[in-house]
């Protein structure tokens, strides 16, 4: 018998073994019948199974001969390995839930072993609600209150912690102020808390991460339609596979064009985003996306609000937190602005967004991970609007009253390139202790700028193009007709401001397991942020000046009050400490401790003066406690507890103005996402936060002396918020497979809260009904209805300020049909 070696393993020569194997299963029939051992092939798992040879009508004349069995090609090894996640994101998805995601940590970690609050949308959450925006996604997010954005870009509230800034695409800053889509998103995970290890600056309340559509080889062609209320026509393209062994593509793109149930609101918007990934090893993935996208709309602030201040003008906003305001009892379609010649000409929102993605990923073959991300980002962005004022009359003017009609135009293009280096080794101290390591750096350098012109307004009779040579920046007008249709020009210069920021820095961070029940997540950051500042604002009162120094000023004479060039440099240290304890496999409690920072300049870098300039930063510090149940493979129940502190935090005081403040934000959520049965799937979340000011740097007004912000609410942040949605596959009702019928519903609520920090304004709180029907028509073809705020509640769904206030969609039907070929 001969004998041949091939990877380690003896093997037979096959003609002696086929003769071996025959006499076998010949002297022994019952075990033709067992199956030979497993073999791994790739990521398949084949079992071999051997008929019994035929008996020979003449025994003597048998010979040992097995029928051969017909040979099958092993399946070819799938192009990203299983349990990798291309670029990172979440891991172990199973409809609703994911049980592992990378972003938290840099390492791929299960969700149990994170001490952090997470929730993670998978896309099938995404799809089952239709939800195509950041808003619609965030709604059902415990502890998130979505903002107003004064009608231009996405803003949230996270534990108190209001921003336009804390938004990341791959793990990778996008803090540009636009309105994203989903439509080449693949999870848009939430992380609670400051997470300046892993992201850096900002991120106090947390930050928001979108997950793209990679190239992963998979064959994917969808092509997926929706329309309905409001004029909403939207299609989006999917298409992907793998050319080869080493080389996979895939498209994603957007075209839509919708209206809103507002006046004169108009959306279009379309992207593109070809991908390609390169296998040039085993274990080596270079992936190179670019993505244009564009984003038009009209801009709109909402409604006004009336209260004492209102009837009495002049009326102390100390008294009027004890009898406040609420939003003017208007139609929620009445356009508070001006439409001259036409609306959309003077309140539009452009954002051009141009993205360049390459990603390297290697590991070694002793095990060290190398991932080396680099993102060059554009964007364009330039808006204009009018909206209502700060005083709304209902005792002056025209019968019905008087209001305040101002507005302004705003160019703010950025420039991001970033650059990540991670470093990740995983091995065994002892049986017991094993040792996940990360090390890395970032650099960046963001180039902003911030350039604004106020509006003057002329009179209805000059029906011909304004200077702004005696026109208005505010005019009045009729509170019962507020849509005006006054000549109009931005052309009163007010600010001119840029700034260049260089940024570095390097983390390192252990995650140990000392027991099979004890995990320690240890690290800390360094942040080296020079930040240069240029900047001219037109112009201050007279005699009035950020350096001190008086200035004259002559009647019709435009002063440079702000001509200043100032450098900061800040040097930041980020700690973060996690204890994880695990009773069970499935079970465990942790403690965390987080820190984290914010220049004064801001989330966006241009509010700064010499005398800001000389503040430290923003400091956040958080504490929390938590408890996390993987109670099946598919069902995940969270809970937390926290304080988060927050130093010099700058709050909203009015449309123009803000006070810097000390906060402290206490509050818990919980919440349960995943199968709850094979055909009931559920995402269930509470939030409950009691946020207020410690203490602010504003002095007594002399013109209202009982206004102290001390101990006032937080703007935009709700006692209460809840949110439940679940679907439920009703095919066995109607004697179909599983997945060809389904329903689903939903409620959202949210307690009354403050726009403004003197509280002298409330927005109540409301509940949104919504409901969804899913057929599946062919195994190609499938359609979704969804209902939006279905009982035709009327609320308010966000603020910006106290007079800037937006209500909530009335009912609204959205039918998508889908086509995977």
């Amino acid at each position: 018998m001969t004998t041949s070696r091939s990877s380690g393993f003896r093997i037979l020569h096959p003609r002696a073994s086929l003769c071996a194997i025959g006499a076998v299963l010949v002297a022994t029939p019952a075990l033709a019948q067992q199956a030979l051992p497993t073999i791994d092939v790739g990521r398949a798992h084949k079992t071999v199974v051997h008929a019994p040879a035929p008996r020979a009508p003449h025994p003597v004349q048998a010979s040992p001969v097995v029928a051969a069995a017909p040979s099958q090609p092993p399946e070819p090894a799938p192009f990203v390995p299983e349990g990798q996640t291309l670029g990172g994101g979440p891991s172990g998805v199973i409809g609703y839930v994911a049980r592992g995601t990378s972003t938290a940590t840099k390492t791929n970690t299960p969700i149990i072993d994170i001490p952090q609050s997470i929730s993670i949308l998978t896309k099938q959450q995404l799809e089952d609600r239709g939800s195509l925006s950041m808003q619609q996604a965030l709604t059902y997010v415990p502890g998130v209150t979505v903002t107003g954005g004064e009608g231009n870009k996405d803003a949230i509230t996270i534990r108190g912690q209001n921003t336009s800034a804390d938004f990341f695409r791959d793990g990778v800053r996008d803090d540009a102020e636009y309105y994203r889509d989903l439509y080449n998103i693949e999870a848009v995970e939430v992380l609670k808390g400051p997470s300046a290890l892993t992201f850096g600056r900002g991120g106090g309340g947390g930050i928001v991460n979108r997950v793209t559509k990679k190239a992963d080889g998979q064959t994917i062609r969808n092509i997926e339609t929706s329309f309905g209320s409001f004029g909403r026509k939207r299609v989006t393209i999917d298409v992907g596979q793998a050319i080869s062994d080493t080389l996979a593509v895939r498209l994603n793109a957007l075209y839509e064009h919708s209206y809103g149930f507002r006046n004169f609101f108009t959306l279009e918007r379309y992207g593109i985003n070809p991908t390609l990934t390169w296998k040039p090893l085993q274990n080596t993935f270079v992936t190179l996306s670019y993505e244009h996208f564009r984003d038009w709309r009209t801009t709109d602030r909402g409604v006004p609000s009336i209260g004492l201040g209102s009837y009495f003008q002049g009326f102390p906003a100390g008294l009027a937190s004890h009898y406040p305001g609420y939003p003017a009892p208007t139609s929620n379609y009445t356009f508070f602005g001006d439409a001259n010649p036409e609306a959309k000409k003077n309140n539009y929102s452009k954002a051009d967004v141009n993205i360049v993605d390459l990603n390297f990923e290697h590991k070694t073959d002793f095990g060290l991970e190398i991932r080396n991300h680099t993102v060059y980002a554009n964007y364009q962005k330039r808006y204009a609007t009018t909206f209502p004022g700060e005083n709304v009359l209902l005792f002056e003017g025209p019968p019905g009253g008087q209001m305040e009609i101002e507005g302004y135009i705003h160019n703010t293009p950025r420039r991001n390139v970033f650059n990540q280096t991670d470093l990740v080794y995983r091995w065994q101290m002892t049986p017991e202790i094993k040792h996940t390591f990360l090390t890395g750096g970032e650099f960046g350098n963001q180039k902003s700028s911030s350039e604004r012109n106020l509006s003057c307004f002329g009179t209805p009779a000059n029906n011909f193009a304004v200077t702004c040579d005696g026109s208005a920046a505010v005019v009045d007008a009729p509170f019962l007709n507020p849509t005006i249709y006054y000549p109009m020009v931005y052309g009163d210069a007010r600010e001119r401001r840029y700034t260049d920021l260089t940024l570095a820095s390097g983390y390192v961070q252990d995650q140990i397991e000392i027991t099979k029940h004890i995990d320690v997540i240890a690290g800390v950051r360094f942040d080296h942020f020079d930040l240069k500042f240029r900047g001219a604002d037109y112009p201050l009162p007279p005699n009035a000046d950020p350096t001190g120094q008086a200035t004259e000023q002559q009647e019709g004479e435009i002063v440079d009050t702000l001509n200043v060039n100032i450098r900061r440099v800040d040097n930041k240290w980020s700690p973060r400490l996690g204890l994880v304890f695990k009773p069970t496999e499935n079970l465990s409690f942790y403690g965390a401790y987080s820190r984290s920072f914010l220049p004064m300049s801001s989330d966006q870098f241009v509010v700064i003066t010499p005398s800001l300039a000389a503040l430290s930063p923003q400091g956040f510090q958080n504490y929390e406690v938590g408890v996390k149940y993987q109670i099946t493979p598919s069902l995940l129940f969270t809970a937390a507890l926290y304080q988060l502190n927050r130093s010099n935090q700058p709050v909203t005081v009015s449309a123009l103005n803000a006070v810097s403040a000390n906060t402290r934000t206490r509050g818990g959520e919980i919440s349960l996402v995943g199968n709850v049965t094979d055909q009931w799937q559920v995402s269930l979340g509470y939030g409950h936060q009691s946020a207020r000011v410690l203490s602010a740097n504003n002095y007594p007004d002399p013109n209202d002396p009982f206004l102290v912000y001390a101990g006032k609410v937080t703007p935009n942040v709700p006692r209460d918020t809840f949110s439940f949605w679940n679907k439920y596959d009703v095919s066995s009702f109607f004697g179909a497979r599983p997945g060809a019928f389904g329903l689903g519903a939903g409620v959202i609520y949210n307690a009354k809260f403050y726009p403004a920090i003197d509280n002298a304004v409330v927005v109540p709180g409301y509940a949104r009904v919504d409901a969804a029907a899913y057929w599946k028509i062919t195994d190609t073809i499938s359609a979704r209805l969804n209902v939006e705020n279905l009982l035709g509640a009327r609320y308010f769904a966000a603020a910006t300020n106290n007079n800037n206030i937006m209500p909530g969609a009335p009912r609204s039907a959205y039918v998508t049909v889908n086509a995977r070929f």
